[in-house]
Formats: structure tokens, sequence, C-alpha cells
């Protein structure tokens, strides 16, 4: 007999067409069919198909082309999977990837994120790199890590990843180890390293930078006591630094950077009536604690604000709340010389200080073997600003280091402004654009407005749903940062 006869012989019937062997028999292992999707052999299956003994098993419903194989082979081929008609049961969908913009500055990012197990461990690798003296690496995983900590939802898969910027081979295989493992071997190598430890514990110190601590560790340097063994190698601020380490360690709470805002708020009100303190860092965006505290002095009257901290110091220090303090003049005149001064080396007048901060009667009991002290030392930075620079250095002064990093990019690269807490400068027409000194805090001309930043009209309030990388603009006015990318510029 043909094989077309053999299958008609085989096959007769309405509907689905099944090839049946003995169907009623639990010895039955193989149903064959002709011309059926695996939904309707399925159906046929679940309603025709007579009630099994116990521990049997459905046969396997076969395609013809299985039939056909074993026929031409003489004997039962293998069953493989392009045999089978069965109906693909529904796996649960992936989060499909997400479109981001480019710069961190344009993007949201909230306090309470939802990658924080996997943006951290980037982190560590970024501040191991800086440690290193990688500024490449270390760039490299803040962005990939920014870019985390904006996602709208946990990534539970690498397909997640796809297309978003700045997520580099590197930072995938790290992401990919940590979602198969739960752990990176990298990012635990680098943790329990002694480099990281030590560097990690050298910079914390006040005063101390990445390649004091670097220099140190080369010396065989390891601990605290290395330290205090040789205070001849001690500037005054490390000495001050490394005398209150403990304190300095500990974090400092929103109630006591309150505390801290009216102590400051009185004594510039005593010596400038009329001086405003604004509070920056990472308290303005939204933060409940942190390490250090800074605020912004200046004055609605250019000009009144020079020479400010001084007196403003001498009044803390009979009040007996300074413990340690570092003066910086400012330098006045117009401030396009400072076109490209990075952040780090503002020349607003400021003081780098340590205040003794007076504990609460309830916080300062203790245990009966450590009493605690009735003060902690803090650490508190004061700038004094000119009323036209001040929304540029309240900008400066509270996104954190990548945001900055970021906006200088966007500014640089996109508009062909150079941006520090200075002002927002053009190097052709070489003028600055400045803020009105009649509107403080919210002014901004108008055509810096239009000119750098694509959408004034958003931004994002400081807070655990808002921005916690970027400044508060006020609506309307005040510096404000892209959220859509102009057509002609991200296309």
């Amino acid at each position: 007999m043909s094989e077309a006869g053999r299958r008609a012989g085989l096959g007769k019937g309405s509907g689905p067409h099944p090839l049946l062997f003995l169907l009623s028999s639990p010895e039955v292992t193989h149903v064959v069919m002709e011309g059926t999707s695996a939904e309707e052999a399925t159906s046929w299956q679940e309603h025709r198909t007579p009630s099994l003994p116990p521990g049997c098993s459905h046969p396997a419903l076969l395609d013809v082309s299985w039939f056909t194989e074993s026929m031409a082979a003489g004997q039962p081929v293998p069953v493989e999977r392009r045999h089978r008609l069965e109906v693909a049961v529904p796996r649960e969908e992936l989060p499909s990837p997400v479109w981001m913009l480019p710069y961190a500055c344009q993007r949201p990012t909230p306090l309470t994120h939802h990658n924080a197990s996997l943006s951290e461990a980037l982190e560590t690798l970024a501040e191991a790199a800086d440690f290193d003296g990688s500024k490449g690496r270390h760039v490299s995983f803040c962005r990939a890590a920014s870019v985390l900590k904006a996602l709208p939802s946990p990534v539970t898969a690498l397909s997640q990843l796809q297309g978003l910027p700045h997520f580099g081979e590197h930072s995938r295989r790290v992401i990919q180890e940590l979602l198969e493992h739960g752990v990176c071997e990298e990012v635990e190598r680098v943790r329990l390293s002694e480099r990281y430890q030590t560097m990690k514990l050298f910079t914390q110190i006040f005063g101390v930078g990445v390649r004091t601590a670097d220099q140190w560790y080369q010396e065989g340097l390891r601990t605290l006591d290395d330290l205090r063994e040789q205070p001849q190698r001690l500037t005054k601020q490390q000495k001050a630094g490394l005398q209150h380490y403990q304190d300095l360690s500990a974090l400092i709470l929103r109630s006591e950077v309150e505390a801290l805002q009216q102590v400051v708020e009185a004594a510039v009100g005593q010596v400038l009536p009329g001086a405003t303190v604004t509070l920056a860092g990472g308290f303005r965006r939204g933060k409940l604690q942190g390490h250090d505290v800074d605020f912004l002095i200046t004055h609605p009257q250019e000009g009144l604000e020079a020479g400010l901290l001084p007196s403003v110091i001498c009044c803390l220090e009979k009040q007996g709340l300074v413990l340690y303090h570092q003066h910086q003049r400012g330098q006045q005149g117009d401030p396009t010389h400072l076109a490209q001064k990075p952040h780090a080396m503002d020349a607003f007048e400021m003081s780098l200080c340590i205040f003794r901060l007076p504990r609460p009667p309830e916080a300062a009991v203790g245990g009966p073997r450590e009493p605690c002290p009735p003060w902690k030392a803090v650490r508190v930075d004061l700038v004094v600003t000119p009323i036209s620079q001040f929304p540029f250095a309240l900008l400066g002064w509270t996104g954190s280091k990548h945001f900055e990093r970021e906006l200088r990019r966007f500014s640089r690269k996109e508009r062909g402004l150079w941006l520090n807490s200075h002002g927002l400068f053009d190097s052709e027409q070489v003028c600055c654009w400045r803020g009105r000194p009649e509107e403080g805090e919210n002014g901004f001309l108008a055509g810096a407005r239009s000119e750098w930043a694509p959408n004034p009209s958003s931004w994002e309030p400081p807070g655990p749903s808002g921005g916690t990388t970027a400044p508060a603009p006020t609506p309307g006015a005040g510096l404000c940062v892209p959220s859509q990318p102009p057509p002609h510029t991200f296309l």
C-alpha cells in the first residue's frame, strides 16, 4: 500500500483526523494526527480520551510527520520537539526594555528605587576605580548605576537592559551574575580586598582625598592607629578629622540639621540683617540623614555679603559651637574668568567647619560603662555667594556629584555652554548668564532659560517621589533641567 493509501485508510473521520492505535488501551503511548493544530489536538484528547487507570499518563500527541518518518525508517523514530502537538504554556512576560534619556540630569530618580542591590554593586566598582585613578571606568560605572536607579521597576532579566544608555559589556556582565547567582565574584573580591577597605577608611577622614590616601597606603599605613602614631604627617584639618572620626562617621539626622540651621541663621542674622541661609546638599534633595551639612548664605543686595564669614564664625565661637574651621577667601568681581573653573574649585568665600552640636538631654545619658558625651561633632560647610550667582551655587551645591557632572556635560555638548557654581558661560561671546538680583533664588535670565533648557517648565520636587539627584527649581523660574529631548538633539 502506498503512503497516501495508508494515511487515507487509517485516518478516515470528520474534524481532526486522528490516526488511532487502539486508543482505549492503556498501552497506547503515541497518537498521530494530520492537519490538526496543537490547540485542536489537546481539546480532542480532553473530550474523547477515556479515563486512564491510576498511574498512567496520556499518550503523546504527535504530528503525522513522525508517522511518515517512522514508516520510512521501518521502525519508530525518536520523538523530537518538532513532532509534538503541544500547547505552549504561557510564560510570564518579561518586562519590555525601557527607553531612557541619555543624561542623568534629564530623568527623575526617586530616593527609594527598585534596584538598590544592583546599583550598589556597580557603585562599589566605581569607587574602586576611583581609588585606582581610573577616571574612565569610574564614570562608566557611575552612569550605569544611575540608569538602574531611574528604572520604573526591578530588573529581573538582562533583556531589560537592552537599549539603555551607558550600559557597557562589563556592567551587563556584573548584573547578569547578580541576577543568576545573587552575588558577583568581582564585586565581592573588591569589597574584601585590603586596598579597597584601607582606601575607604582613609578617604572617610575629613581632609583626606584619594591621592593622600593612596600615598599612605603605598607607605604601608593601614589603620587609624597607624596615623595617630605619626601626627607629624597630618595637616591641621586631618588632625581634626581624625580626632572626631567616630562622630563624623555617624549619620546626621534631619532633626539635627534643623537645629543647626537655626543656630546658623541666628548668627548670620546678628552679623548681617536681611541675609538668608539656605540648606543645600543631600538634605535639600530630601534625604533624612547624611554625613555633612551645607548652608548657602547670601543677601538681596549684591556685595553686602562680602567678608561675612569671619564675623559669623566669631559669633559661633563665642557660643562654644566651633571645634574647627578653615576659612577660604572669595574672589570678587566679574565671574567670566571663572568660566571653566570646576565645581571642586569654587571661588566663593567659605568655611569648612566642625561644629559642636549639643545632644538632647535624653540622648546624652548613654550607658553606665560608656556614658554618652553631651555633644557630638558634625561637619558643616558655610558658603557665601553673591545674589547674582546664587541660583548656580544652589544648583552646584545641591545635586549629587554624578548629577552635576552630567549637567555640565549636557550644557557643554548639547548647548555649547560652560556651567559651574558661579554661572552659565558662553565662551564664544565671553558672557555669563546671571540670576536676577531682585529675585534671588528664583532668578534666571529668560534668554538663558530658552537657550539652555529644552523644557524649562519641567522639574521634579525633592522628596521620596521626586528627584534625589536634582535640586528643586521654582516653577516658571530658576534653573530647570530638561526632561524631554529636543527633536534636533536626540533623534
